[in-house]
């Protein structure tokens, strides 16, 4: 069996248009390269050329690319997947390629498919003999340690404490294997298909200040006390100040009489 496979994928910039490397896929490849060096990284379907070196400046010796055959572009992907994975030990993924697009489902239905088990959100992997340390994220910052043995799937969280390195050297040197899936004998075997982005219509929505004032109005409205009404009594004797205590009171009902 093969060690290490990353699956990872172009993500369009939300501000540029332009396709760019997923951080949580690039977290989960930095994760692997730091257990073994030679892990393959596997995209499926177009990866700009420029996408694919920024992967291999993470240290990467290899970048296998599958494109899809015409007609198979809405395939599923995770059964498409399962010939070029079958023999893969460990299979790591991100947990989605867009932070507000991409469903997140992929390491799940690839764990269906190949009849793995799939642990989620993992932060730190430390290798054994018998297999994997695992420690997992969960929710209120809360962490668990899994014993996993392989073959299995795991979500790195974008989350996970990795340097994500850019060296220009690696990146030149690094190979990009382009291969056409289901071609004749001697490719690779496997049918793909590329990440479908869904576009949204909606974008994030502004918080904006009710109103507008300079930073001296907004410093003296946190320091001055706001005037809460009433009436100031100044003249008078004591009984009249003393009248106009008890109306004060009686009008807000503060006194039974």
């Amino acid at each position: 069996m093969n060690d290490i496979t990353v699956l990872v994928a172009a993500r369009i910039h939300p501000v540029s248009g332009r396709p760019v490397r997923s951080r949580s896929d690039a977290t989960a490849a930095a994760l692997a390269l730091g257990i073994n060096g030679s892990a393959r990284l596997l995209c499926c379907g177009p990866l700009p050329g420029a996408v694919a070196r920024d992967y291999l400046a993470l240290g990467a010796n290899r970048i296998d690319i599958l494109q899809p055959m015409a007609g198979h572009e809405d395939a599923d992907l995770a059964a498409n997947l399962a010939p070029a994975l079958r023999d893969v030990t460990w299979v790591l993924t991100g947990t989605r390629s867009e932070a507000e697009q991409a469903t997140g489902m992929l390491p799940y239905q690839l764990a269906t498919t190949l009849r793995r088990p799939l642990v989620t959100d993992v932060v730190s992997v430390q290798v054994e003999d018998t297999g994997w340390i695992v420690t997992q994220a969960l929710p209120k910052g809360a962490r668990r340690c899994l014993r996993v043995t392989g073959p299995a799937v795991l979500a790195i969280s974008a989350a996970a404490p990795q340097t994500l390195r850019h060296s220009l050297a690696a990146s030149m040197v690094g190979q990009i294997v382009r291969t056409t899936a289901g071609g004749a004998a001697g490719t690779a075997v496997a049918a793909s298909t590329a990440r479908r982005l869904v576009a949204t219509n909606k974008r994030r929505t502004l918080l904006e200040a009710k109103t507008v004032q300079s930073g001296h109005a907004r410093m003296l409205g946190a320091i001055d006390t706001p005037a809460t009404g009433g009436t100031v009594v100044r003249t008078g004797d004591a009984h009249s100040k003393a009248q106009a205590v008890l109306d004060y009171l009686r009008t807000h009902s503060l006194v039974p009489f």
